[in-house]
């Protein structure tokens, strides 16, 4: 499948370290609006560089366009993408609105065309293989989830130092202004959305808890950077999930049955580790001494721990970027052209990813929203 990459910021250099892993997938060229963005990406990557946007989108042979572009655009490019009549892979959130978001699902339903949406957290071995544990009975019925998603505070951090491999700086004001939830919750989002079907209800509370970033922004312009939501799913489950820039760093999800517990160490890791515990948090292990010392320890732990019996993980052969972020961020897209490949239906395409846009903008706004809510968007799950 030809595809194009409109935005070649930060981000654009994770499905470019990816893109390998994905012989499918035929990128025939990018675009950004800002010249010197466009040109540090061709220099590095050797991608050709359209001269506008329109020119993009009149590509021969053009099928898939990655909006990879800040959030506020998204809806404008995508929409702009779909009434050229291309499928529409997207980063997160799909929208800034849910309004938006809706009427990018209905254009794309009304064009017969794919649409998608970032994060694809939830197509890496790690998830895949906690998913088929649960599904096989091994803790029982599942009965909750506590997902973390803290990303400690990185605004104290030499953030002005980062920059991806091309060169790009992390764009830290606008991160700010976006918000921890609409830029993280997803990747735990899609997690519980796969596994457990479409949200019922949920309760939110949102905070802007450090008001000064240290970037000489005002706080009324900076969105909230902490945010904690209860959601009830259709199948009964119930889910904690917590986002923020300021406890530390924790990435972990937890999903507690009614015969034990399962636990990832890192959901940005596709090949994170799963551990199995029994109702009590306990695990018989070999040598039998060291769950003897892990018990004794535990009673001293001022939280969860992350150790167990190692679930067996799915394996694959692909790259992963050598950075905190170990996912493979083509394989969305890469998705995409598997179903139009195939003739098939995107298993999580633009109901699943509408969805989620509407959890993480209703989590973000907590404060702004009348709680509990009922989401309006939903979805049909593959099984």
């Amino acid at each position: 499948m030809k595809i194009a990459i409109v935005g070649c910021g930060y981000v654009a250099d994770y499905y470019m370290l990816t893109l390998a892993n994905h012989p499918d997938l035929e990128l025939i060229g990018a675009y950004d609006r800002d010249p010197a963005a466009a040109q540090r990406f061709t220099a590095h990557f050797k991608v050709p560089m359209f001269e506008s946007f329109e020119a993009l989108l009149e590509a021969p042979g053009l099928e898939l366009v990655l909006n990879l572009t800040t959030p506020e655009s998204h809806y404008e490019i995508s929409r702009a993408a779909l009434e050229a009549g291309h499928h529409v892979y997207s980063e997160k959130p799909l929208a800034m609105t849910l309004a938006d978001a809706e009427a990018l699902v209905a254009l794309s339903r009304e064009k017969a065309l794919m649409l998608a949406a970032a994060p694809c957290s939830h197509l890496g071995e790690a998830a895949r293989s906690l998913d088929a544990e649960i599904r096989s009975g091994a803790i029982g019925e599942p009965r909750l989830v506590y997902a973390e998603m803290e990303d400690a505070m990185v605004f104290r951090d030499r953030y002005h130092l980062w920059r991806s491999p091309s060169g790009a700086p992390w764009p830290a004001a606008h991160e700010f202004e976006i918000g921890a939830t609409l830029e993280h919750a997803g990747y735990y989002l899609t997690w519980l959305c796969a596994f457990f079907g479409p949200v019922r209800q949920l309760t939110a509370f949102a905070a802007l808890t450090f008001p000064d970033k240290g970037t000489g922004q005002a706080p009324e312009t900076l969105a909230n950077d902490f945010s904690v939501a209860v959601m009830t799913f259709e199948n009964g489950v119930t889910a904690r999930l917590t986002c923020g820039l300021a406890a530390p760093k924790d990435r972990s999800f937890h999903v507690v049955g009614t015969n034990g517990m399962l636990s990832v160490s890192d959901g940005w890791d596709y090949r994170s580790p799963i551990y199995r515990r029994d109702v009590l948090g306990h695990w018989n292990s070999t040598p039998a001494i060291l769950g003897k010392v892990l018990k004794r320890l535990q009673a001293k732990l001022p939280a969860r721990h992350w150790f167990g019996a190692r679930v067996k993980t799915e394996r694959s052969g692909g790259k992963l970027p050598a950075t905190n972020s170990k996912m493979d961020f083509s394989r969305g897209p890469a998705a995409i052209a598997a179903a139009a490949k195939a003739g098939k239906p995107l298993e999580f395409g633009a109901d699943f990813a509408l969805h989620v846009t509407e959890l993480a903008l209703m989590i973000q706004n907590a404060d702004r929203t009348p709680m509990p809510y009922r989401p309006k968007s939903s979805f049909a799950r593959a099984r």
